[in-house]
């Protein structure tokens, strides 16, 4: 008797069980955010859905805060399971199956780069040979020059990743991304996680960046979002959820790729030409690269960043074919078939004006436009409307700031070309976002 009523609570096709299983999973959903599918074909037999495709409300991040922060305070230990501090000292494990923890097949994308690879000293010494002429045809060019804000950074960056004979640094760039102490933000927001802060700091710290994971499921597409984890290139220090190493920047980044890829006709299968002006170490061109895959991605940058930029993508991609200055310092006009014949293309700012009208799908450039001078500001955006046949896509500080760059914001710039605007609002970077697509 026992058993058949044990059999009817617990494994019948109607067992009470799983009623009360029904209601618990009905109250949960109002933790979770749309993104979170939560339905059932059958009257009244809800189920737990897997952990890994679950994405919380804003009342389900409070509660994931206020219990893993108590559990942190009390035990020292996060409570979610599978949640951890990911400071690259020791290699991924490999996964030889799934569980509700992860998306399976694996879709994060450092998990498929061999970042571990060794570079070879021709690499370095090219890199080196192309950052000394890269800043003598930055300086022989008159009409370039860097605002206050970026000579104390490019002044940083020369002092932490070159020595006095400009030889490269090759210790600082394997730890270019782990507690550099500079002003440019590219690399002081990688500190937030750091190797020197202990690790009950960086735990509670940890809790914003997974917040901001769930805060952003809403806006951004899940394919992107479940690619979301950063690069071990520059030993980057990160908190591990669902086997993505998260960070503020790589979240940025998916932002970015999951508006370009909802917002633009780019084919995925094309072999578009993208162009990131101030793109910094390439993160955002590595992100895209695992999206537009035979897409060609062109950074134009200072020459201290191209350095960190062409190390960046040679740790992430060694099959891939990265050109840098020296494979075009001879040419007089850069045109898409040239561009096309590489993967990455890495080039310092005069070079921009060597390429030919209309030769890029998309121009992208994010909060980098509002730190340049007022006349460098208008510049770039009269070589975008010449050398952009698509689209741009813009996320920059709107009104000046005299304090810190001393130079207008968006709304000063000047555009001579009609752009029909695609994506028009403020972002949660207080950025004015737009996407505009060439109108002839």
């Amino acid at each position: 008797m026992l058993e058949k009523i044990k059999f009817y609570l617990f494994q019948s096709y109607h067992r009470p069980a799983a009623k009360i299983l029904h209601i618990i999973v009905f109250l949960k959903r109002f933790f979770y955010n749309k993104k979170t599918n939560l339905f059932s074909e059958k009257m009244f037999l809800l189920k737990n859905p897997p952990s890994s495709t679950i994405y919380y409300s804003f009342f389900g991040r409070i509660i994931f805060l206020i219990i893993n922060l108590m559990s942190i305070l009390i035990f020292r230990s996060y409570f979610e399971k599978g949640l951890r501090l990911d400071n690259n000292e020791k290699k991924r494990n490999e996964i030889l199956e799934g569980n509700d923890g992860i998306s399976w097949p694996i879709q994060q994308l450092d998990y498929y780069e061999t970042f571990d690879e060794k570079i070879s000293d021709d690499f370095y010494k090219r890199l080196e040979i192309d950052y000394q002429n890269s800043v003598k045809v930055l300086n022989e060019n008159k009409f370039f020059k860097k605002s206050p804000w970026w000579i104390k950074c490019s002044d940083e960056f020369k002092k932490i990743f070159l020595n006095e004979n400009l030889k490269l640094n090759i210790e600082a760039l394997n730890n270019f991304r782990n507690s550099v102490k500079t002003k440019a933000a590219i690399l002081a927001d990688q500190n937030f996680l750091s190797s020197n802060n202990s690790s009950f700091i960086n735990k509670l710290k940890s809790l914003s960046i997974i917040n901001l994971y769930h805060k952003l499921s809403e806006h951004v597409d899940l394919d992107i979002l479940r690619m979301c984890s950063e690069s071990r290139a520059g030993n980057s220090f990160c908190v591990s959820y669902r086997n993505q190493r998260l960070s503020h920047r790589v979240l940025r980044y998916a932002y970015y790729v999951s508006q370009i890829k909802k917002n633009t006709s780019l084919d995925l299968k094309a072999q578009n030409l993208f162009l990131d002006i101030g793109g910094g170490y390439a993160g955002l061109s590595r992100y895209l690269k695992n999206i537009y895959n035979h897409s060609t991605f062109v950074t134009v940058e200072l020459p201290e960043v191209c350095v960190l930029a062409a190390y960046f993508l040679k740790k992430c991609f060694p099959n891939k074919k990265i050109a840098t200055f020296s494979d075009f310092k001879d040419h007089k006009k850069i045109n898409s078939e040239d561009l096309r014949e590489f993967d990455f293309v890495i080039l310092p700012q005069p070079m921009i004006e060597k390429f030919d009208n209309e030769i890029f799908d998309i121009c992208i450039n994010t909060t980098s436009l509002g730190e340049m001078t007022n006349e460098m500001q208008q510049f770039y955006i009269n070589e975008i409307e010449r050398i952009s046949k698509k689209f741009f896509y813009s996320v920059n500080r709107p009104k000046e700031r005299i304090e810190k760059f001393n130079a207008q914001g968006f709304y000063g710039v000047k555009f001579k070309k009609r752009w029909k605007s695609l994506i028009y609002q403020f972002t949660h970077t207080y950025h004015i976002e737009f996407l505009g697509e060439k109108i002839d």
